[in-house]
């Protein structure tokens, strides 16, 4: 038995993947703990550790037990928030709406342009709804590309 044919048989609460993918940032590695279920984080630079090396002993542990116990979680580069919000541009109904936002994403600001044009809509659920289904479709994503089986929240 491999060892993508043993995790097939590892079943992982989905929520606990969207919930690192909600928070991930690029200061902070995350990665599931597959004993634990749960969403370990280190920081991205051990040099900032000022928790007396509690990080450096997790960051030890994931080291030698990576793709055994511990594995990577979506990091922002993998999430792509930017191509989230040009899918839910391209979602809406052609016209002034998707005119609008399509030129709240260009340039230097986008993101804060956004969020004031969604609020401005009055459109934030909508796009609250859209992204959070994007951050479940990427959860699965993972999930399947490591072997693993899901349990709905």
């Amino acid at each position: 038995m491999d060892g993508m044919e043993k995790r097939n048989n590892v079943r992982v609460p989905l929520q606990v993947v969207i919930d690192a993918v909600e928070s991930a940032d690029n200061e902070w590695n995350q990665f599931l703990d597959i004993v634990t279920m749960e969403a370990v984080s280190v920081p991205e630079s051990l040099f900032i550790d000022n928790f007396g090396g509690e990080y450096q002993k997790l960051s030890d542990m994931i080291e030698e037990e990576f793709n055994s116990r511990f594995f990577r979680l979506p990091s922002p580069y993998d999430i792509h928030e930017y191509s989230i919000m040009e899918r839910f541009i391209w979602s809406l109904p052609e016209g002034t709406i998707q005119d609008r936002l399509e030129n709240a994403i260009r340039g230097r600001g986008a993101f804060r342009r956004f969020k004031d044009s969604i609020y401005r809509l009055d459109m934030e659920q909508e796009w609250y709804d859209f992204r959070a289904n994007a951050y479940r479709e990427i959860a699965i994503e993972w999930c399947n590309d490591h072997g693993f089986q899901f349990l709905e929240p």
